[in-house]
């Protein structure tokens, strides 16, 4: 078992603490709000849960009534792959899973070598960047409470090729024909840290695309979002078993909540929009 490196920086430490935080099921979601069937998608923000909790519980309460017999958390990779990675786009943890505060996460061993079997130029196992990234352990504690027990395949990138995007969205198509219940929950943010005018446009944007269902690449490179999961988001849009459009629930930014993304948030400081969103049912 690897051993958690973000504990105390964005959740809790303390055994009792991390569990009842994990346990609150806030703003209970009516039964319409829930997606009925698998394989399905949330996003999730990362953030401390001094400033998250909320989105987050709001996030796995739409899969809540969801038995998953797989979680697949994809999350981005704020650093550029180490040369001697690459050309491999993608990563997974080694090991046979993570010890958290309050108990331990098992990975999804036997996926994850069939992956590296039939997808071994683009993916690689490689625990490094899963020290160095957040998002996959803050994670985690919300998925096992949501999901007991329920094996995980954590996997990190930062690509924005159109081509590798492909290949992303061929590997996740694997993955929902070997586990056809499998949920995909997408740790992202809307948008980069960034003035706060900006990065509400940025947002704004993404939310925009992401409701209506549209492509994303050529708005990143336009520079008019600017979200650390335009990957993921990208490879699920090409999955059939869902809608390319995504539900938005909440938004917060400084932690304070939103039910829309306003005009203006003013402030001097940068910012970052999170979110609770889940991908239309077919």
């Amino acid at each position: 078992m690897h051993k958690s490196e973000h504990h105390t920086i964005f959740y809790p430490h303390d055994r009792e603490t991390l569990s009842a935080q994990c346990a609150i099921r806030i703003g209970q979601t009516d039964k319409g709000d829930k997606l009925s069937s698998l394989p399905s998608a949330i996003l999730t923000p990362h953030a401390s849960y001094t400033h998250v909790l909320k989105l987050l519980h709001k996030s796995f309460l739409a899969v809540s009534s969801l038995q998953p017999k797989l979680v697949v958390i994809l999350a981005p990779l704020h650093q550029e792959a180490l040369d001697v990675d690459k050309p491999h786009f993608l990563f997974v943890p080694t090991g046979e899973g993570i010890r958290l505060p309050h108990t331990d996460i098992h990975y999804a061993t036997e996926i994850r070598n069939t992956l590296l079997s039939l997808f071994g130029d683009d993916i690689k196992a490689e625990n490094s960047y899963f020290i160095e990234e957040p998002a996959v352990e803050l994670t985690l504690p919300l998925a096992n409470s949501y999901t007991k027990g329920v094996p995980v395949l954590p996997m990190l990138t930062n690509t924005h090729d159109a081509t590798e995007c492909r290949t992303y969205a061929s590997i996740l198509e694997k993955i929902t024909a070997l586990v056809p219940e499998t949920l995909f929950v997408l740790s992202a943010n809307l948008n980069a840290n960034l003035p706060s005018k900006l990065a509400t446009e940025h947002a704004s944007t993404l939310v925009r695309l992401l409701e209506d269902g549209e492509p994303l690449l050529e708005s990143l490179r336009s520079k008019q979002i600017s979200s650390c999961g335009i990957a993921a988001f990208e490879a699920l849009r090409h999955q059939k078993w869902g809608k390319n459009e995504w539900v938005f629930t909440s938004f917060s930014a400084e932690g304070e909540p939103f039910a829309r993304i306003p005009h203006e948030f003013i402030t001097k400081e940068r910012i970052v929009w999170h979110a609770s969103a889940k991908r239309k049912e077919v």
